[in-house]
């Protein structure tokens, strides 16, 4: 009965162990999401007060200058490869979507 009851424990406190991870998984996940939407946003802003079409380039630069001033730490803590990964999965097409929408509002 004794052994039961243990082997019954380990799997709950397995259970808990796994919902914990997947918890902080799902966290993690909300906030890059909220960084990567405060972020993009901020740039789109930068950029269509200096030019309302602007070119690839002008994306990365705004946004390496605006990570720079504002998320210092993660900027400097990603290596160049790294970072070049980063920001074409992650920041490219929300920065776009929200200069393209911008744009749309002011036409």
């Amino acid at each position: 009965m004794l052994i039961g009851l243990s082997e019954k424990v380990d799997r709950l406190e397995r259970k808990i162990s796994n919902m914990d991870s997947c918890i902080s998984e799902v966290l993690n996940l909300l906030n890059e999401t909220k960084f990567v939407k405060q972020t993009c946003a901020a740039i789109a802003k930068r950029l269509i007060v200096k030019n309302i079409y602007p070119m690839e380039d002008q994306f990365k630069v705004e946004t390496e200058e605006y990570l720079l001033e504002n998320e210092a730490d993660f900027y400097e803590g990603i290596n160049d490869r790294d970072w070049n990964t980063y920001y074409e999965d992650k920041l490219t097409k929300p920065v776009n979507f929200f200069i393209n929408s911008i744009t749309f509002a002011l036409c």
